[in-house]
Protein backbone atom coordinates (compact mmCIF):
# COMPACT_ATOMS: atom_id res chain seq x y z
CA UNK A 1 0.00 0.00 0.00
CA UNK A 2 1.11 3.44 -1.14
CA UNK A 3 1.40 6.56 1.38
CA UNK A 4 -0.44 10.18 0.54
CA UNK A 5 0.22 13.17 2.39
CA UNK A 6 -2.01 15.66 2.56
CA UNK A 7 -0.60 19.36 3.85
CA UNK A 8 -2.99 21.96 4.04
CA UNK A 9 -2.22 25.56 4.94
CA UNK A 10 -2.99 29.79 4.28
CA UNK A 11 0.24 29.65 1.89
CA UNK A 12 -0.35 33.31 2.35
CA UNK A 13 2.48 33.55 0.93
CA UNK A 14 3.87 29.74 0.76
CA UNK A 15 7.64 29.79 2.40
CA UNK A 16 10.80 27.93 1.96
CA UNK A 17 9.23 26.06 5.35
CA UNK A 18 6.07 24.45 3.73
CA UNK A 19 8.22 23.00 0.97
CA UNK A 20 10.24 21.51 3.54
CA UNK A 21 7.91 19.78 5.56
CA UNK A 22 5.68 18.35 3.38
CA UNK A 23 8.94 16.96 1.63
CA UNK A 24 9.98 15.56 5.50
CA UNK A 25 7.16 14.17 6.18
CA UNK A 26 7.15 12.28 2.71
CA UNK A 27 10.86 11.13 3.48
CA UNK A 28 9.81 9.80 6.46
CA UNK A 29 6.31 7.51 5.28
CA UNK A 30 8.31 7.08 1.85
CA UNK A 31 5.62 8.58 0.05
CA UNK A 32 4.67 8.59 -3.16
CA UNK A 33 2.51 11.32 -3.77
CA UNK A 34 2.08 14.74 -1.55
CA UNK A 35 -1.00 17.47 -2.01
CA UNK A 36 -0.37 21.12 -0.68
CA UNK A 37 -4.00 22.02 -0.06
CA UNK A 38 -4.57 25.89 0.17
CA UNK A 39 -7.50 27.58 1.89
CA UNK A 40 -10.21 29.54 0.14
CA UNK A 41 -10.29 33.13 -0.39
CA UNK A 42 -13.30 33.11 2.50
CA UNK A 43 -11.34 31.43 4.91
CA UNK A 44 -8.18 33.67 4.33
CA UNK A 45 -10.44 36.82 4.38
CA UNK A 46 -11.76 35.61 8.18
CA UNK A 47 -8.54 34.17 9.28
CA UNK A 48 -6.60 37.15 8.39
CA UNK A 49 -9.37 39.86 9.90
CA UNK A 50 -8.99 37.86 13.12
CA UNK A 51 -5.20 39.18 13.47
CA UNK A 52 -5.84 42.97 12.34
CA UNK A 53 -4.64 42.37 8.68
CA UNK A 54 -7.66 40.95 6.61
CA UNK A 55 -6.45 43.44 3.92
CA UNK A 56 -3.55 41.23 3.69
CA UNK A 57 -4.69 38.30 1.44
CA UNK A 58 -2.68 37.54 -1.97
CA UNK A 59 -5.61 36.48 -4.27
CA UNK A 60 -5.82 32.72 -4.78
CA UNK A 61 -4.64 32.80 -8.22
CA UNK A 62 -1.48 34.54 -7.00
CA UNK A 63 -0.91 31.80 -3.92
CA UNK A 64 -1.30 28.52 -6.42
CA UNK A 65 1.11 30.30 -9.13
CA UNK A 66 3.63 30.53 -6.58
CA UNK A 67 2.74 27.46 -5.17
CA UNK A 68 3.04 25.43 -8.34
CA UNK A 69 6.58 27.63 -8.63
CA UNK A 70 7.82 26.20 -5.30
CA UNK A 71 7.29 22.41 -6.01
CA UNK A 72 7.73 22.79 -9.66
CA UNK A 73 11.19 20.73 -9.16
CA UNK A 74 9.89 17.88 -6.85
CA UNK A 75 8.34 15.64 -9.06
CA UNK A 76 6.28 13.99 -6.37
CA UNK A 77 4.56 17.48 -4.99
CA UNK A 78 1.31 18.25 -6.22
CA UNK A 79 -1.25 21.28 -5.65
CA UNK A 80 -4.67 20.35 -4.63
CA UNK A 81 -7.24 23.29 -5.20
CA UNK A 82 -10.36 21.77 -4.04
CA UNK A 83 -11.25 23.86 -1.11
CA UNK A 84 -10.15 27.25 -2.71
CA UNK A 85 -13.91 27.27 -4.13
CA UNK A 86 -15.15 26.10 -0.47
CA UNK A 87 -15.67 28.66 1.80
CA UNK A 88 -16.44 26.07 4.73
CA UNK A 89 -14.55 23.14 3.59
CA UNK A 90 -13.53 20.70 6.18
CA UNK A 91 -10.34 18.44 6.45
CA UNK A 92 -12.24 15.28 6.53
CA UNK A 93 -14.03 15.66 3.34
CA UNK A 94 -10.66 17.15 1.71
CA UNK A 95 -9.18 13.91 2.89
CA UNK A 96 -12.19 12.01 1.48
CA UNK A 97 -12.16 13.45 -1.82
CA UNK A 98 -7.89 12.37 -2.01
CA UNK A 99 -8.68 9.16 -0.89
CA UNK A 100 -11.46 8.74 -3.73
CA UNK A 101 -8.29 9.62 -6.32
CA UNK A 102 -5.98 7.05 -4.85
CA UNK A 103 -8.45 4.26 -2.88
CA UNK A 104 -5.21 1.68 -2.48
CA UNK A 105 -3.72 4.30 -0.60
CA UNK A 106 -3.22 5.28 3.24
CA UNK A 107 -3.73 9.03 3.42
CA UNK A 108 -1.44 10.60 5.87
CA UNK A 109 -2.69 14.75 7.71
CA UNK A 110 0.42 16.83 8.18
CA UNK A 111 -0.10 18.56 11.56
CA UNK A 112 2.68 20.24 13.96
CA UNK A 113 2.47 19.42 17.71
CA UNK A 114 -0.05 21.92 18.54
CA UNK A 115 -2.92 20.14 16.75
CA UNK A 116 -3.36 17.92 18.90
CA UNK A 117 -6.44 19.23 19.91
CA UNK A 118 -7.45 19.64 16.35
CA UNK A 119 -7.11 15.85 15.89
CA UNK A 120 -8.63 14.41 19.09
CA UNK A 121 -11.85 16.82 17.66
CA UNK A 122 -12.02 15.60 14.51
CA UNK A 123 -11.61 12.17 15.34
CA UNK A 124 -14.44 12.36 17.97
CA UNK A 125 -16.83 14.52 15.29
CA UNK A 126 -15.52 12.57 12.16
CA UNK A 127 -13.66 9.21 13.19
CA UNK A 128 -10.90 11.37 11.37
CA UNK A 129 -8.19 8.67 13.02
CA UNK A 130 -7.79 5.71 11.93
CA UNK A 131 -9.68 6.30 8.93
CA UNK A 132 -6.71 8.76 7.80
CA UNK A 133 -2.89 8.60 9.44
CA UNK A 134 -1.45 12.05 10.78
CA UNK A 135 2.26 12.60 10.71
CA UNK A 136 2.89 15.11 13.66
CA UNK A 137 6.19 17.18 14.04
CA UNK A 138 7.18 17.24 17.29
CA UNK A 139 8.70 20.69 18.58
CA UNK A 140 9.94 20.32 22.17
CA UNK A 141 7.51 18.89 25.29
CA UNK A 142 6.61 15.57 25.68
CA UNK A 143 4.44 14.81 22.57
CA UNK A 144 4.43 10.98 23.20
CA UNK A 145 2.77 11.45 26.57
CA UNK A 146 0.52 13.75 25.55
CA UNK A 147 -0.46 11.35 22.85
CA UNK A 148 -0.95 8.72 25.45
CA UNK A 149 -2.93 10.42 27.91
CA UNK A 150 -5.66 11.61 25.67
CA UNK A 151 -8.40 8.54 25.38
CA UNK A 152 -9.16 9.36 21.71
CA UNK A 153 -5.34 9.71 20.46
CA UNK A 154 -3.66 6.65 22.44
CA UNK A 155 -6.46 4.37 21.21
CA UNK A 156 -5.61 5.49 17.65
CA UNK A 157 -1.58 5.65 18.58
CA UNK A 158 -0.89 3.39 15.22
CA UNK A 159 -2.35 6.25 13.18
CA UNK A 160 -0.32 8.82 14.51
CA UNK A 161 3.74 9.18 13.35
CA UNK A 162 5.72 11.10 15.18
CA UNK A 163 8.43 13.02 12.85
CA UNK A 164 11.53 15.80 13.97
CA UNK A 165 10.82 19.38 12.38
CA UNK A 166 13.34 19.21 9.33
CA UNK A 167 16.68 21.49 9.63
CA UNK A 168 16.37 25.10 8.25
CA UNK A 169 12.54 25.91 9.34
CA UNK A 170 13.03 27.66 12.46
CA UNK A 171 11.61 31.22 12.67
CA UNK A 172 10.36 31.14 9.29
CA UNK A 173 6.59 31.95 8.69
CA UNK A 174 4.20 33.71 6.51
CA UNK A 175 3.63 36.09 8.91
CA UNK A 176 6.80 37.03 8.96
CA UNK A 177 7.11 37.93 5.71
CA UNK A 178 4.04 39.71 5.17
CA UNK A 179 5.68 41.92 7.42
CA UNK A 180 8.15 42.72 4.55
CA UNK A 181 5.29 41.45 1.99
CA UNK A 182 5.99 44.32 -0.67
CA UNK A 183 9.84 44.50 0.17
CA UNK A 184 10.07 40.57 -0.54
CA UNK A 185 14.32 40.57 -1.12
CA UNK A 186 14.68 41.36 2.67
CA UNK A 187 13.34 38.33 3.58
CA UNK A 188 14.42 36.41 0.33
CA UNK A 189 16.13 33.66 2.98
CA UNK A 190 12.39 32.44 3.85
CA UNK A 191 11.24 32.14 0.22
CA UNK A 192 11.75 29.62 -2.30
CA UNK A 193 13.63 30.84 -5.10
CA UNK A 194 10.32 30.81 -7.75
CA UNK A 195 8.41 32.45 -5.40
CA UNK A 196 10.37 35.50 -4.72
CA UNK A 197 9.55 37.34 -8.11
CA UNK A 198 5.96 36.48 -7.85
CA UNK A 199 6.44 38.44 -4.91
CA UNK A 200 7.90 41.04 -6.37
CA UNK A 201 5.07 41.82 -8.57
CA UNK A 202 2.48 42.77 -5.50
CA UNK A 203 2.00 46.66 -5.04
CA UNK A 204 1.10 48.17 -1.74
CA UNK A 205 -1.89 50.27 -3.28
CA UNK A 206 -3.49 46.81 -4.63
CA UNK A 207 -3.80 45.75 -0.50
CA UNK A 208 -5.31 49.00 0.74
CA UNK A 209 -6.47 48.72 4.51
CA UNK A 210 -9.86 48.52 4.99
CA UNK A 211 -13.29 49.47 7.21
CA UNK A 212 -14.90 45.90 6.96
CA UNK A 213 -18.10 47.13 8.67
CA UNK A 214 -20.48 50.48 9.08
CA UNK A 215 -21.01 50.40 12.77
CA UNK A 216 -19.55 51.84 16.29
CA UNK A 217 -17.24 54.18 14.73
CA UNK A 218 -18.03 53.73 11.27
CA UNK A 219 -21.34 53.64 11.62
CA UNK A 220 -22.02 57.23 9.97
CA UNK A 221 -20.91 55.20 6.77
CA UNK A 222 -24.45 53.10 7.50
CA UNK A 223 -27.83 54.25 5.49
CA UNK A 224 -29.54 53.14 8.74
CA UNK A 225 -27.28 56.19 10.66
CA UNK A 226 -29.72 58.50 12.57
CA UNK A 227 -29.45 62.21 10.13
CA UNK A 228 -31.77 64.18 8.23
CA UNK A 229 -31.81 63.98 4.63
CA UNK A 230 -34.10 65.52 2.49
CA UNK A 231 -34.77 64.39 -0.54
CA UNK A 232 -37.52 65.70 -3.11
CA UNK A 233 -38.74 67.85 -0.36
CA UNK A 234 -39.27 65.43 1.91
CA UNK A 235 -37.81 65.25 5.56
CA UNK A 236 -36.43 61.55 6.20
CA UNK A 237 -34.83 60.30 9.26
CA UNK A 238 -31.98 58.68 7.85
CA UNK A 239 -30.90 57.82 3.97
CA UNK A 240 -31.97 54.20 4.01
CA UNK A 241 -36.04 55.70 4.64
CA UNK A 242 -35.66 57.95 1.63
CA UNK A 243 -34.34 55.34 -1.06
CA UNK A 244 -36.80 52.77 0.74
CA UNK A 245 -39.59 56.28 -0.23
CA UNK A 246 -38.47 56.37 -3.49
CA UNK A 247 -39.78 52.63 -4.50
CA UNK A 248 -43.15 54.58 -4.80
CA UNK A 249 -44.64 57.49 -6.79
CA UNK A 250 -47.23 57.88 -4.32
CA UNK A 251 -46.21 61.31 -2.06
CA UNK A 252 -48.73 59.99 0.69
CA UNK A 253 -46.51 56.72 0.35
CA UNK A 254 -43.62 58.78 0.84
CA UNK A 255 -44.31 60.92 3.73
CA UNK A 256 -45.11 57.43 5.68
CA UNK A 257 -41.52 56.51 5.34
CA UNK A 258 -40.54 59.69 6.74
CA UNK A 259 -42.60 59.03 9.82
CA UNK A 260 -41.74 55.35 10.70
CA UNK A 261 -39.29 54.10 13.09
CA UNK A 262 -35.56 53.90 11.47
CA UNK A 263 -34.97 50.07 12.33
CA UNK A 264 -38.78 49.49 10.54
CA UNK A 265 -37.75 51.18 7.02
CA UNK A 266 -36.20 48.85 5.03
CA UNK A 267 -39.42 45.99 6.47
CA UNK A 268 -41.75 48.54 5.25
CA UNK A 269 -39.95 48.72 1.90
CA UNK A 270 -39.37 45.45 1.63
CA UNK A 271 -43.49 45.40 1.87
CA UNK A 272 -43.66 47.84 -0.63
CA UNK A 273 -44.18 46.64 -4.78
CA UNK A 274 -41.48 49.05 -6.35
CA UNK A 275 -42.69 51.49 -9.22
CA UNK A 276 -42.15 50.52 -12.70
CA UNK A 277 -38.79 51.35 -13.58
CA UNK A 278 -37.20 51.81 -9.95
CA UNK A 279 -34.97 48.37 -10.00
CA UNK A 280 -33.24 49.88 -13.44
CA UNK A 281 -33.08 53.36 -11.51
CA UNK A 282 -31.94 52.44 -7.63
CA UNK A 283 -28.32 52.60 -7.85
CA UNK A 284 -28.68 56.13 -9.48
CA UNK A 285 -31.04 56.78 -6.73
CA UNK A 286 -28.66 55.45 -4.16
CA UNK A 287 -25.83 57.62 -5.14
CA UNK A 288 -27.69 60.55 -5.56
CA UNK A 289 -29.24 60.43 -1.76
CA UNK A 290 -25.88 59.07 -0.30
CA UNK A 291 -24.63 62.37 -1.77
CA UNK A 292 -27.12 64.59 -0.16
CA UNK A 293 -26.68 62.86 3.00
CA UNK A 294 -22.89 63.82 3.33
CA UNK A 295 -23.77 67.10 1.52
CA UNK A 296 -26.30 68.10 3.59
CA UNK A 297 -24.42 67.20 6.97
CA UNK A 298 -20.67 69.02 6.97
CA UNK A 299 -19.71 66.89 9.89
CA UNK A 300 -20.58 63.55 8.18
CA UNK A 301 -18.81 64.70 5.22
CA UNK A 302 -15.57 65.70 6.46
CA UNK A 303 -15.60 62.13 8.68
CA UNK A 304 -16.11 60.61 5.49
CA UNK A 305 -12.97 62.72 4.15
CA UNK A 306 -11.04 61.47 7.32
CA UNK A 307 -11.49 57.80 6.37
CA UNK A 308 -8.61 58.95 3.81
CA UNK A 309 -7.76 55.99 1.23
CA UNK A 310 -9.18 53.10 3.16
CA UNK A 311 -11.21 50.47 1.44
CA UNK A 312 -15.00 51.10 2.40
CA UNK A 313 -16.63 47.61 2.86
CA UNK A 314 -20.17 47.71 3.72
CA UNK A 315 -19.87 44.04 5.58
CA UNK A 316 -22.21 41.84 7.75
CA UNK A 317 -21.70 38.03 8.99
CA UNK A 318 -24.37 36.51 7.50
CA UNK A 319 -25.58 39.23 5.41
CA UNK A 320 -28.31 39.16 2.70
CA UNK A 321 -28.31 41.83 1.05
CA UNK A 322 -24.89 41.25 -1.11
CA UNK A 323 -25.81 43.80 -3.73
CA UNK A 324 -25.45 46.88 -1.66
CA UNK A 325 -22.63 45.04 0.84
CA UNK A 326 -20.56 42.06 1.56
CA UNK A 327 -21.26 38.77 3.66
CA UNK A 328 -18.29 38.83 5.83
CA UNK A 329 -18.71 34.39 6.16
CA UNK A 330 -18.43 34.04 2.38
CA UNK A 331 -17.11 36.94 1.58
CA UNK A 332 -19.49 37.47 -1.45
CA UNK A 333 -20.94 40.23 -2.25
CA UNK A 334 -20.99 43.54 -4.81
CA UNK A 335 -20.67 46.05 -2.39
CA UNK A 336 -22.27 48.91 -3.98
CA UNK A 337 -22.68 51.28 -1.62
CA UNK A 338 -19.51 50.76 0.02
CA UNK A 339 -18.33 51.92 -3.57
CA UNK A 340 -20.42 54.93 -4.10
CA UNK A 341 -18.74 55.69 -1.04
CA UNK A 342 -15.33 56.33 -1.90
CA UNK A 343 -16.46 57.51 -5.15
CA UNK A 344 -18.33 60.52 -3.46
CA UNK A 345 -15.09 60.51 -0.94
CA UNK A 346 -12.95 61.00 -4.24
CA UNK A 347 -15.30 63.20 -5.42
CA UNK A 348 -15.51 65.73 -2.34
CA UNK A 349 -11.74 65.83 -2.45
CA UNK A 350 -11.80 67.11 -6.17
CA UNK A 351 -14.70 69.50 -5.43
CA UNK A 352 -12.05 70.89 -2.33
CA UNK A 353 -9.27 70.85 -4.57
CA UNK A 354 -11.08 73.20 -7.18
CA UNK A 355 -12.65 75.41 -4.47
CA UNK A 356 -9.24 76.10 -3.13
CA UNK A 357 -7.88 76.92 -6.17
CA UNK A 358 -10.44 79.54 -7.84
CA UNK A 359 -9.59 81.11 -3.98
CA UNK A 360 -5.93 81.09 -4.98
CA UNK A 361 -6.45 82.88 -8.15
Amino acid sequence: MKDIIVMGGSFNPPTIAHLKVIQAAMDAMDAEVGYLVPVSHAYLKRKMVKVGCGHLCIPTATRLEMLQAMIAEDARLRVYEGETSEPFAITPRTMELVQERHPEARIWFVAGEDKLELLETLTRKYAFLPRFGAVVFARGGNLEQDIVTNPKLSACRESIAIIEPPAGVEGISSTAIREHLFDPDSVATMLHPAVLPLLRKLRAEDFPEEIIAFREENAFLGNDYPTQVVYEDIVYSCAESAFQASKSDNPTVRRQFAQCAIEKAKQKGNMTTPRAGWEEEKEDIMRRIVRMKFQQNPVLREALLDTGDLYLINGAKGKKDTYWGVNTITWTGENRLGLILMNLREAFRKEILVRNTIEMI
